[in-house]
């Protein structure tokens, strides 16, 4: 499975406390449906990437 290129240094996962909760957010959008993840598609695009914004797109 291919891994997102941007995971290793992915500041949301790094400020993420909830381990459980990021472990499900990786294997759903960082380990091979990457193109899915909000923060991948802004960055990808040239774009800011809000630290707040979730890989599902919302905002918190």
């Amino acid at each position: 499975m291919v891994e997102c290129p941007y995971l290793q240094n992915c500041p949301f996962f790094n400020r993420l406390q909830l381990s459980a909760t990021a472990e499900m957010l990786k294997e759903r959008y960082c380990k091979g449906n990457f193109e899915n993840c909000a923060r991948y598609k802004l960055r990808k695009d040239g774009k800011p990437v809000p630290d707040n914004l979730w890989p599902n797109g919302k905002m918190l």
